[in-house]
């Protein structure tokens, strides 16, 4: 071929790979056909305010994970809510919300079973960083805290993030809520009855729909009786079993929850021991019931009538049901259960010594508070030893019973709740604890405390057994009285043996008998995977190699793990003859030095106490007994001065309890994480392969890209051939 006709022909591909070119860039695809992809980004839902009441906090953190709300919006949801809802039930001292705001903009997705839900920490024994830790006491509504204690830090590894504290009764001695230095509690169902104590605060917090779930602590029911009055689950552990909670004593630690679904999860999770097992088949069990008062007291129609029903559903349902007497003498464990609450007022009188540089006056605390500091001055170590063997005594006593009625069913309360401003004092007992120190015999003064905590006792006479044996106990919301008031009833069982609770908790929920202020609403949220049209394949491969960069990014985060649980267990405490009580204990060990004239001691437990670091700096490491807060079992020690009136317990083993349960709790954390981040890194790996490949150019990209470099290579050549044609001639 003429070396003509060849440039003719090579100018003319060059031409024809140009246009080409030009017009796959300038002239669009016709839209004849689009495909179909599959995206990963989440639909947005916007709750409501009567969504997010109706929810469990299990439910809100599956819309957290799955990226379909913020946890900025449920902070700000719940704050929502407890603006409507504080001003009628003043169930909350303080809240946090910048600071929570914080939190949860920092905190990092490691499978947490509450990733970014509410909570309400209880505003007494649970610390939490810059909260009040007053323990009820005016001369001490200044003292904040500077940590977050045990039990915070405990459920913040969970996922929660703390939003404020609850109200709760001067030294959680009470089984109302009815702060002299914050006010009264009332119940959502009615603001003029009583909220129940001394959780009150986290009941009605979490029955009025602020939070899912709040934090409590029980030292003689002070879990279970604020379930009962508000219409919540509330769940008294076997002792020493769950985060934070000591081996010996009165005092656990547990949340109060709306269901069965949020309750079991934090049983597991917060967990530290093997215990028996959920059991196989629940039919056929056999279930002792009373609804007899242990200590002689009136018992309602509504509490009688509770127990009914729930024993004709138990026999629906194959259970073997009969009636039986309690074989213990409820009115000599009530007795020993107040002499252990005296460290309530020992506790008062040296914070009374450590803030106002003086001893306690009857017009620094409420009445029942100046009773037990009086009593305190005469109950000796001796006492308490005699009262911890009669418990032992009682537990093998139950432990017996419950191997012929694995379940024994009471009411949790004796009646509905009290009205809100209704004094359980009666102005004849007012009068005796005013004289009170001019009696000169322990039994006398003793005598004077039984008596006027009786009219209180009478409402709540069947919660305190389980806290002095050790066992388990849980409160279930099935009854509600023609006033529209809630009564729960009562299961207890031996002990470990908490999953036959639970799996009782839920076939009475399943079958719908739980009767509550908000019923869950089946909430439609959309489907995480949506579908989309792309116009073009490039466009198309651009979205999901973005969505797959993220989807790593998002992987390499998760894989930081919390270091607060290790902090946690450097708190750890010790002492001879511990004091356990619902007061603030997260304040690291923290010591009371025996000022008074004799080295013997009492136990007891308020429904929760708490020394500030700054008063524990002043206060001297030696004791002969030690008191244990309701929350994180922070070891404070008295003299003759003892604490808390519904929750009790005293034992030299106490600290070192709670510090092996402290290193059980971060050797479970620190398994758990490892097991997150090895699945988060095999994630990891597999979404920078698959980025890596959607990142691999087409053939078809290739040649559009470097077809105008063909074309000018071809006149390029074209042109030398020119030149040498032109040279022959």
């Amino acid at each position: 071929m003429p070396i003509k006709n060849h440039i003719k022909l090579l100018l003319a591909t060059a031409l024809l790979s140009v246009g080409i070119h030009t017009h796959a860039v300038e002239v669009p695809v016709a839209k004849t056909s689009s495909s179909t992809i599959v995206t990963d980004t989440p639909q947005h839902t916007n709750l409501t305010t009567d969504e997010y009441i109706s929810m469990s906090a299990t439910d809100l953190a599956k819309l957290v994970r799955e990226k379909k709300v913020t946890t900025e919006e449920l902070i700000d949801l719940a704050f929502q809510v407890n603006d409507i809802e504080n001003p009628r039930t003043n169930a909350l001292i303080t809240t946090r919300k910048d600071l929570a705001l914080k939190e949860a903009s920092e905190m990092v997705d490691n499978g947490q079973p509450f990733f970014g839900v509410p909570i309400v920490m209880k505003g007494l024994g649970h610390s939490i960083v810059g909260g009040s830790n007053s323990n009820g006491l005016d001369f001490n509504k200044h003292v904040t805290t500077k940590f977050n204690g045990r039990i915070a830090k405990s459920l913040q590894d969970l996922g929660f993030v703390i939003i404020g504290q609850s109200n709760y009764p001067q030294l959680g001695l009470k089984n109302v809520t009815d702060s002299t230095l914050y006010g009264p509690t009332g119940s959502p169902w009615n603001p003029n009855y009583q909220a129940g104590g001394s959780s009150g605060g986290s009941g009605a917090a979490v029955a009025s729909g602020v939070v899912p779930v709040a934090s409590g602590s029980d030292a003689g029911g002070s879990i279970r009786i604020p379930a009962s009055w508000n219409g919540l689950v509330g769940l008294k552990p076997s002792r020493g079993i769950i985060s934070g909670n000591a081996k010996t004593g009165q005092v656990v630690n547990f949340p109060l929850a709306k269901n069965m679904e949020d309750t079991t999860a934090l049983f597991e999770n917060l967990l530290t021991s093997d215990i028996n097992p959920t059991p196989a088949n629940l039919t056929g069990i056999k279930v002792g019931y009373t609804t007899t008062s242990p200590v002689g007291t009136p018992v309602s129609d509504d509490a009688k009538q509770a127990v009914m029903n729930a024993v004709n559903f138990l026999n629906s349902k194959g259970f073997v049901t009969e009636e039986i007497s309690i074989p213990v003498d409820g009115i000599k464990l009530m007795h020993g259960y107040y002499e252990m609450a005296t460290a309530s007022g020992s506790l008062a009188n040296f914070l009374a010594k450590q803030t106002l540089k003086r001893s306690l006056h009857i017009d620094d605390v409420d009445p029942v508070t100046w009773a037990l500091y009086q009593a305190s001055e005469l109950v000796h170590k001796e006492d308490l030893e005699k009262v911890n063997a009669y418990n032992d005594e009682v537990k093998e006593t139950m432990e017996a019973l419950y191997k012929d009625y694995p379940l024994i069913l009471t009411p949790t309360t004796a009646s509905t709740a009290p009205g809100l401003t209704e004094s359980l004092l009666t102005p004849e007992y007012a009068e005796q604890i005013k004289h009170i120190d001019e009696l000169k015999t322990k039994d006398e003064r003793m005598k004077v405390v039984y008596d006027q905590w009786l009219n209180s006792l009478a409402y709540t006479p069947f919660t305190q057994l389980a806290n002095l044996t050790g066992q388990p106990a849980i409160s279930l919301p099935t009854y509600v009285s023609k006033g529209n008031l809630p009564l729960g009833i009562q299961f207890n069982a031996a002990t470990n043996q908490d999953r036959l609770l639970l799996e009782i908790g839920k076939l009475f929920e399943e079958n719908n008998q739980f009767k509550q202020l908000h019923t869950k609403k089946d909430v439609v949220i959309p489907e995480t995977s949506d579908t989309m049209t792309s116009s073009t394949e490039s466009t198309t491969e651009t979205e999901s190699s973005s969505s797959l960069s993220s989807e790593s990014e998002t992987s390499q985060t998760n894989n930081t793990i919390s270091q607060s649980e290790n902090e946690s267990t450097q708190e750890t405490t010790s002492v001879t003859d511990t004091i356990l009580s619902e007061s603030n204990t997260d304040s690291t060990t923290q010591t009371i030095s025996d000022e008074s004239k004799n080295s013997t001691t009492s136990t007891s437990e308020t429904t929760d106490v708490t020394v500030s670091s700054s008063q524990q700096e002043s206060s001297s490491t030696s004791s002969s007994s030690t008191l244990i807060t309701e929350d994180d079992n922070t070891l404070v020690t008295p003299a003759p001065e003892t604490t808390d009136s519904t929750e009790i317990s005293s034992s030299k083993q106490s600290s070192q309890s709670a510090s092996s349960e402290t290193s059980e709790t971060s050797s479970q954390t620190d398994t758990n994480s490892q097991k997150t981040v090895s699945k988060n890194k095999k994630v990891n790996n597999d979404n920078q392969e698959l980025n890596s490949l959607s990142r691999l150019p087409k053939t078809g990209e290739v040649v559009q890209k470097y077809l105008p470099f063909i074309g000018i290579l071809i006149i390029g050549l074209a042109a030398i051939f020119w030149y040498m044609k032109k040279k022959k001639q």
